[in-house]
């Protein structure tokens, strides 16, 4: 039964796309989050169904689409370097076999190149993202409510599949849930699809309250961490910070008898790290990763820690604090995976590999800054009627407030970063896709601007407005 539900929401991505071409490559959206795939028993698992859909998107594009801009912006053009030296490192001087991740890790990166081309509008960039939306939420309900019932632990959460890949790993699971919550706020608040009603807050609220279940079911520290930042940065963007404060303080203390004292404990070990082989393991990878690029700048290709031999001492304390005894022992382990983003890139992909990843994330955090000024700067461009400036006024707060979500997903991200290897994860470029588009679309209501004030574009020096618009 369920492997016929889920063709047959591959069949209505695929109908409707002969009439609305994008809707492919919104299918192929689905696909890259819920990974339908992994939940089917036997017809659905058959097909490949990522291959179907990305090819049908690229030819539904060129044959179909109406609306073709071909416009290459400076982040897509370092997702493309990262994908050539990525593809060099793991096959021209790579130690171990890494074609299987290199196959997904180029697919989804050159799809998050080619989506910006098909989201050409305000609505097909909202139709993107509520596919994104609500097909993590999909997952996120089932683990909230499976939370609930007390279905919750660290690595035992029971989610829509067994698989522990993708959104499907708790960890990852947690601090996207994280890192994706302002965005889902701003679909609330912004989106032209649905407007503003109690329902749709219903809706939003519901979805933001099972991305909390799930960080408190997959007792992942990363999740804490990432939501610890969040809500730093919340307080930080506020105006009236006493009272978000407050507010906060009162959710934790009303959320604290709720908590399951299994997540408490595992909490609890961030500060005796010592004892705690999981993480003393990955310092230990992390301190091999440094020596062995020392000698192997260039890398070691895709899943070069499967190499790796590394040993660790714990301590463990007991008994009273009148009488403890400590207890040391050794521990030795083996392709241990990196547990870090910025480990993962630096020891497969090298310093330059690193370099390009990098450059990306801090490219990325200034254009959303630039963005987030939109509304104020690019509003000192025009004087026209009330009605199209109304209009267009609309336009730039929808920009520059998805530039502020921005804001807040990428640091969340890239700490959370900094203890899973969520570096080449599909979300993150799924959503810098999307951001991309969003640039395109300033850009585009910026020059509109400047022709409807009468500024012929040749003769006219690039204001600040243009530069927040095309966040280069």
């Amino acid at each position: 039964m369920r492997d016929i539900f889920l063709v047959l929401i591959l069949l209505a991505f695929v109908i409707s796309s002969f009439r609305v071409p994008y809707f492919m490559a919104l299918g192929y959206l689905w696909v890259d989050f819920l990974q339908p795939q992994r939940m089917g028993y036997y017809l659905f698992n058959q097909l490949p169904v990522a291959m179907i859909l990305g090819a049908g998107a690229f030819l539904a594009y060129i044959l179909f689409d109406r609306e073709r801009r071909l416009r290459l912006d400076t982040l897509q053009v370092l997702v493309l370097l990262l994908v050539g030296w990525a593809t060099l490192a793991t096959f021209g001087w790579g130690e171990v076999d890494g074609s299987a991740k290199w196959d997904w890790v180029s697919k989804a990166l050159l799809f998050s190149v080619f989506l910006p081309f098909v989201l050409t509008n305000r609505v097909r960039i909202e139709a993107a993202l509520a596919v994104m939306i609500f097909s993590m939420s999909a997952i996120t309900i089932s683990g909230g409510l499976k939370t609930l019932m007390g279905g919750g632990g660290y690595g035992t959460l029971s989610l829509l599949t067994s698989a522990s890949v993708g959104l499907y790993e708790s960890s990852t699971l947690a601090a996207l849930c994280c890192a994706m919550i302002p965005v889902v706020w701003w679909f609330y608040r912004h989106n032209s699809l649905v407007p503003p009603t109690r329902l749709t807050f219903l809706l939003a609220a519901g979805i933001i309250a099972s991305f909390l279940l799930v960080i408190v079911g997959a007792e992942a520290r990363t999740g804490l961490v990432a939501l610890a930042l969040l809500a730093g940065l919340i307080w930080l963007g506020s105006r009236r910070k006493l009272l978000i404060a407050c507010g906060m303080g009162l959710a934790l203390v009303a959320a604290l008898p709720f908590v399951p004292q299994s997540f408490l404990e595992r909490m609890s070990t961030i500060e005796s790290f010592e004892a705690d082989q999981s993480a003393s393991t990955r310092i230990a990878v992390w301190k091999w990763t440094l020596d062995y690029v020392g000698g192997n700048p260039l890398g070691g290709g895709f899943d070069v820690y499967k190499i790796n031999n590394v040993s660790i001492t714990l301590q463990e304390t007991t008994g009273s604090e009148d009488n403890r005894s400590t207890t040391v022992r050794t521990v030795t382990d083996r392709a241990r995976a990196f547990h870090s983003s910025y480990f993962e890139v630096l020891g497969e992909l090298g310093v330059p590999g690193f370099a390009i990843w990098i450059s990306l994330l801090i490219m990325f955090y200034l254009s959303a800054r630039r963005m987030s000024r939109f509304d104020r700067q690019g509003r000192k461009e025009m004087r026209k009627s009330s009605a199209e400036a109304a209009d267009e006024d609309a336009t730039t707060v929808w920009v520059a407030s998805f530039g502020r979500a921005m804001l807040k997903f990428l640091p969340v991200y890239m700490v959370g970063a900094l203890f899973i290897g969520v570096a080449f994860n599909a979300v993150f470029y799924d959503l810098l896709a999307v951001f991309i588009a969003v640039k395109t679309v300033a850009a585009r209501t910026f020059e509109t601007q400047k022709a409807v004030a009468g500024k012929p574009r040749r003769h006219a020096r690039r204001s600040s407005g243009e530069a927040a618009a095309r966040g280069v």
